[in-house]
């Protein structure tokens, strides 16, 4: 087992401070078959509306379950932002672990991270068993990017729900995306799908950033695939459609593994969405044209009745009660389809489908503020695997310290989701797909 960074001897560094220090926010963000990441912060125990960050050290004590803890990573560098991920781990393997700085156990802060079941709660995680067979192919998901906001949480109107940035940080999206793009690019430039709320208001200054910000990336079609929100929707104008696709039109990509993307344009409005005939036939006459290709389905509102009844927001919210129906109908026809993921609500969530039991459900968090990131969905010939990341940057890390207190700070306690929601693995047959790049 190692961590990343430099290693001391096993010392407690405390760096002097006026205040007492909250040790807090604890999170097992990540974990796959070989690796975690962990995360805390120290703040002030002063909780205002944003409370500020106190610098202090870095210690995570881990060990396989049974054996004793040891100092894994120690690093008195002072951060309010900690991070340690940890790799070498063996699949399937529980670990207990300890962080502390300032000599003060790190707790965690948040409705899931504090549930009795929650790794952050027991001191213990699990590392997951990838899905049988090889790796074929490696797929991106982000969404809700909001090119152009200024301010994050902004959900009652006038009342002071939302969190402004820091004169810092007032490009926020732009650097939350930029940011993941380059680690993207780091970990093999899989092909991106950008899923939806690409823009704040669909104006011509917002969509030609994100054009850019994408293009940087790789070509439309082949390495990004970017769908519509109901931030993007049309007004008197459409700078979006124009840039990317027209309204209620239906995008695909195949990427050099065989596997299929569908990019469903799911907007209505401000809030709810539905699809149209047009695009619902344009949908029938993909999948129908060839049932049986492993395809992963991609809009921006959530259909399932459990997410559109689990949200906060209500189903009014969400893809209209007809559509959800008709939609995983559909999708349940094509023996091809294996899951379908979806943004909008910001959260990271694994869904109940309404309909049969092959095609997986799940909301992914969004990537402009907290959680903030991105989803892999590596693909085994077995099976699946979906596992969330954050940019490994400080200035994200000092932006999702701000962020997670947006809507009166009730947000990070809904958007966050389990360890499962934000990592887990879905068996399925995936045998008709090749390595990508081997054809």
């Amino acid at each position: 087992m190692s961590a990343d960074g430099d290693s001391w001897p096993g010392t407690v560094v405390s760096v002097p401070r006026r205040e007492p220090v909250n040790v807090c926010d604890l999170e097992v963000l990540t974990v796959t078959p070989t690796s975690a990441t962990i995360t805390w912060t120290t703040r002030s125990t002063w909780c205002g509306p944003v409370p500020y960050p106190l610098e202090t050290d870095t210690q995570l004590w881990c060990s396989a379950s049974g054996a004793p803890l040891r100092l894994v990573h120690d690093d008195p560098t002072p951060t309010a932002h900690h991070r340690v991920h940890l790799t070498g781990l063996e699949p399937g393997c529980s670990y207990r672990f300890r962080a502390v700085s300032a000599g003060v156990e790190a707790r965690p802060s948040l409705r899931p991270t504090r549930s009795p079941t929650a790794p952050e709660a027991r001191s213990q995680f699990t590392t997951l068993v990838p899905p049988p067979g090889r790796l074929l192919t490696t797929i991106a998901v982000t969404n809700d990017i909001h090119i152009g906001e200024h301010r994050q949480g902004i959900v009652l109107g006038p009342l002071p729900t939302s969190v402004a940035p820091t004169a810092q940080q007032c490009d926020y999206p732009q650097m939350m995306v930029g940011a993941t793009l380059q680690e993207l690019h780091a970990a093999g430039h899989p092909v991106l799908v950008v899923n939806g709320d690409i823009t704040y208001g669909n104006r011509p200054e917002e969509v030609a950033t994100a054009k850019q910000l994408l293009d940087s990336y790789g070509v439309a079609g082949t390495d990004w695939l970017a769908t519509r929100g109901n931030h993007d929707h049309p007004g008197r104008t459409d700078p979006f459609g124009e840039t990317f696709c027209p309204y209620q039109s239906l995008q695909s990509l195949q990427d050099s593994s065989g596997l299929r993307i569908l990019g469903i344009d799911s907007t209505k409005g401000s809030g709810g969405g539905w699809i149209r005939d047009d695009q619902y036939e344009q949908i029938r006459s993909v999948l129908l044209a060839d049932p049986d290709r492993p395809t992963l389905v991609t809009s921006h509102h959530p259909a399932t009745n459990h997410a559109a009844w689990s949200s906060p927001s209500g189903p009014g919210f969400m893809l209209r009660s007809r559509d959800r129906i008709r939609l995983q109908s559909l999708e349940h026809s094509a023996q091809g389809v294996f899951a379908h993921v979806t943004g909008h609500t910001h959260r990271m969530k694994v869904n109940r489908r309404d309909i049969g039991d092959r095609v997986h459900h799940w909301e992914n968090a969004a990537c402009a503020a907290y959680p903030g990131g991105y989803t892999l969905v590596q693909v085994h010939e077995g099976g699946f695997m979906v596992n969330f990341h954050r940019p490994d940057d400080d200035r994200v890390r000092e932006w999702m310290f701000r962020s997670r207190w947006q809507s009166l700070s009730v947000g990070a306690h809904i958007m966050l989701g389990s360890v499962h929601d934000r990592n887990h693995v879905v068996l399925a047959d995936m045998s008709g797909l090749h390595p990508a790049g081997s054809a």
